[in-house]
């Protein structure tokens, strides 16, 4: 009754270009919508694999020796620890020749973030962001276009999911982890508060009244979704709040 007083007509919402004016078929709808995006994720989609492996683009740039290649590799399928971290580590290259050739791997610049500004209009929930490693760094106010830093390798699903949900075009670029590491510890501090995560098993029904629950808060005028990897991310914009919820979408 009291959540119905406070969404009227007048401050509906609307979800992806569908206008719902009351909590109740808006809850209803989305839980179907919710069902079908649960199904789906029960496939799990292969990772985009790359050409040519990173070991072998040091290799073939003189940045590694065959022995030192063999080493890292051994080091990095023993310990789990990330291919370009294990060769800084053992000293057999540097940051920025790493760097160089996961952008050459990829087929995308490198973006050096120490030059550049340290915020961005346009923000991502943080959860996210450790995720993928990856950084909003620069946008384009003319274009409406976001540059995307990734620290190991670009994601393409994910930038699919930033287009579905953010007013911008999404473009990738590759940063240095050490760059990446600095510039995330002061987004988070930034944004804390602003996002809520929900790493436990919920199903449809139950994601769609913790969805209505903060709408109702926030008194949400618009919601955005798209599916990143393993979670359903749900955006609610009001008038002065924004709000990120995240759920992690189970695998049979």
């Amino acid at each position: 009754m009291i959540r119905s007083a406070i969404w009227r007509k007048a401050a509906g919402i609307s979800v992806q270009g569908e206008w719902f004016c009351g909590p109740d078929c808006f809850e209803s709808s989305l839980a179907e919508t919710l069902a079908a995006l649960h199904a789906s994720a029960q496939t799990a989609v292969p990772a985009h694999r790359n050409r040519v492996p990173l070991g072998l683009t040091l290799l073939t740039r003189g940045h590694l020796s065959g022995p030192q290649l063999k080493a890292a590799l051994d080091q990095h399928r023993a310990t789990g620890v990330r291919l370009g971290d294990v060769v800084q580590h053992l000293g057999f290259a540097t940051e920025e020749q790493v760097t160089s050739a996961l952008a050459e791997q990829w087929g995308h610049p490198v973006f050096r973030l120490r030059t550049a500004a340290s915020d961005t209009p346009v923000s991502i929930p943080t959860h996210l962001l450790e995720l993928n490693r990856m950084l909003p760094v620069y946008y384009a106010e003319a274009s409406k276009r976001l540059l995307i830093g990734f620290a190991d390798g670009v994601d393409y699903r994910t930038l699919d999911a930033l287009a579905k949900v953010l007013p911008c075009a999404p473009s990738p670029c590759i940063i240095a982890a050490s760059e990446y590491h600095r510039r995330l510890e002061s987004i988070i501090t930034r944004t804390r508060g602003q996002e809520a995560v929900f790493d436990g098993e919920s199903n449809p029904r139950e994601m769609a009244q913790v969805i209505r629950s903060y709408a109702v808060q926030i008194k949400a005028e618009e919601m955005r979704f798209a599916t990143c990897r393993d979670h359903l991310w749900t955006r609610l914009t009001g008038r002065r709040h924004e709000m990120d919820i995240l759920f992690r979408l189970a695998h049979e």
